[in-house]
């Protein structure tokens, strides 16, 4: 199976953890303007936490309209880690 294979089907099997809604990559488009975002302190997650670290990568879930973070290549599918996307303001 060829990576990006597996990212597919690794893909396939993630949810967001309170609605089990689908889940997709960010594009690099999306992961540019959120870690410019983050680096303009812009971000804060649903624990109140203010991001400061830029991300690997991320999932976005349309429906809920969120976002969870991909750090050091995992995903963190813990609702308090998600933080609005797009941005409200």
């Amino acid at each position: 199976m060829e990576p990006s294979e597996m990212e597919e089907t690794l893909l396939e099997l993630l949810c967001a953890p309170l609605s089990h809604a689908a889940l997709r990559m960010a594009s690099s488009t999306e992961l540019r303007q959120i870690n410019s975002r983050i680096q303009q302190r812009l971000i804060r997650n649903r624990d109140g936490s203010i991001l400061d670290i830029e991300l690997d990568g991320s999932l976005l879930c349309e429906s809920e309209k969120t976002c969870y973070p991909i750090r050091d290549g995992l995903p963190v599918l813990v609702p308090g880690e998600a933080f609005d996307w797009p941005p409200t303001s």
